[in-house]
């Protein structure tokens, strides 16, 4: 297992902020509040927003060696654009 670097999403707005949380629910994901970590397919994610800064920053802490962080990475930046 490993982990990849830090994911900083910026221009996320408190709204914009509430509709990702709305999709991870969605998504069988029960993310609440501006802080926290979740598993999430094997893998494991810590996140923290910034409202006053519309900042967003996510890493995956903990995932097989087979899932490259690009990937991951990729597939959450398609999530939030």
């Amino acid at each position: 297992m490993a982990h990849c670097p830090e994911i900083v999403l910026s221009e996320i707005t408190a709204e914009k902020y509430q509709s990702l949380l709305a999709t991870a629910k969605a998504q069988g994901l029960d993310l609440t509040g501006e802080t926290g970590s979740t598993t999430f397919q094997g893998m494991d994610f810590t996140w923290t927003y910034d409202s006053a800064g519309h900042c967003l920053t996510i890493q995956c802490t903990n995932k097989p060696i087979f899932f490259p962080c690009n990937m991951i990475e990729s597939r959450i930046r398609s999530l939030v654009a």
